[in-house]
């Protein structure tokens, strides 16, 4: 006869076999009640817009929200930039571009990663006009190459396959998000406007000592460290990143936009030895798209009324909005488009306004 000691080691494997069962299924309950609520919830605006609540747009989340607008948003004129765009309304594209349009800024903006947002909305829908305002520093590094200070890129989010987006679903931060948006409780700092979902102007001042604010002039480069750039490198990076989406994307107009960042900025470039760089690969990008009937650039850098009035801008780049909704409306016009006769004469004087700029007049030192 069997002893007790014998029938429990007989019966363990069984309780165990079940005990593992019931685990699992409460695992796997729980990981679907999670994923279903953030999906219902949809703090990213991933899957449809409007949503359920109402969307937040999260200051420091540029990454995870603009792919979800880019996909599921109603426009057909995108504006793609750094953050020297964020002040721009959409419905100030609109009105210019005369359409409807979407801002998917994001800061510190690479060429990757303005291929990346562009190609996932001309995947979603025909565009119209996609307007590229175009950073210098973008183009810096390899072709792939992302701002270590950015933030996380989730490139799951970007594409229409809904069986990668296991780690939006799954997410404890995105569950945090859900559960407060529900609730109602702030959480971290979002904006709730759809039509200015990046905007910080009511942050920041625009005015010229602000622009001095900790500037040597002898070295206007300390306090922002940007990199050094070289020719063929930029151009590796627009050759691999941009030009592809314009010969793919006949029917979509493309706007390349040089923004009006101030003098001063041309006066670091002279400083740190890139000022031929850069108005090299300028001239470039316009030698290398000029026979694309869908393409046009525009070059607002020489435009002295505005790159000179330092009382609109609060640092050497980023300047207030109504140079924001100035800088759209030409976008969409004609007048500084760049053309073969008037190339040269734009390099020039742009040339010149670099070297003449004296930056010790802006702090008196």
């Amino acid at each position: 006869m069997a002893s007790s000691v014998d029938r429990d080691l007989v019966r363990a494997p069984g309780a165990a076999r079940r005990w593992f069962g019931v685990s699992l299924g409460v695992a796997v309950a729980a990981l679907l009640a999670v994923g279903g609520f953030n999906a219902y919830v949809d703090p990213f605006q991933q899957y449809r817009i409007p949503g359920p609540y109402p969307a937040r747009y999260y200051t420091s989340l540029h990454r995870y929200i603009a792919p979800g607008l880019a996909k599921n948003a109603a426009y057909d004129t995108l504006l793609s930039g750094s953050s020297i765009i964020e002040n721009t309304r959409n419905s100030a594209i609109g009105r210019a571009c005369k359409g409807v349009g979407i801002n998917v800024a994001m800061p510190a903006l690479t060429a990757y990663e303005q291929a990346l947002i562009v190609s996932t909305a001309l995947a979603a829908r025909r565009l119209a006009r996609a307007i590229l305002v175009l950073d210098f520093n973008e183009f810096s590094g390899t072709p792939e190459q992302r701002n270590p200070l950015a933030g996380p890129m989730p490139p799951y989010l970007y594409d229409r396959n809904p069986f990668n987006d296991f780690p939006y679903l799954l997410s404890w931060g995105v569950l945090v998000k859900s559960w407060r948006i529900v609730r109602g409780e702030p959480g971290e700092p979002f904006r709730v406007d759809a039509d200015t979902p990046w905007w910080w102007a009511d942050e920041k001042r625009f005015a010229r000592d602000e622009v001095a604010k900790r500037l040597d002039p002898r070295n206007l480069n300390a306090q922002y460290q940007q990199p050094q750039r070289d020719l063929a490198g930029m151009q590796e990076s627009f050759r691999r990143n941009l030009l592809p989406l314009f010969v793919d994307y006949p029917r979509t107009e493309f706007d390349l936009v040089w923004p009006p960042y101030s003098i001063v900025a041309w006066a670091d470039f002279v400083q740190r030895g890139q000022l031929d760089v850069t108005l090299a690969f300028k001239r470039w990008v316009f030698e290398t798209t000029r026979a694309l009937p869908n393409v046009r650039v525009i070059d607002l850098q020489g435009v002295a009324e505005t790159t000179h009035d330092l009382d609109r801008y609060t640092d050497l780049y980023h300047f207030s909005p109504a140079v924001n909704e100035w800088l759209i409306g030409e976008a969409c016009g004609e007048r500084y488009r760049v053309r073969p006769d008037t190339v040269d004469a734009l390099e020039d004087d742009l040339r010149r306004q670099a070297l003449s700029y004296d930056p010790s007049a802006l702090t008196g030192k």
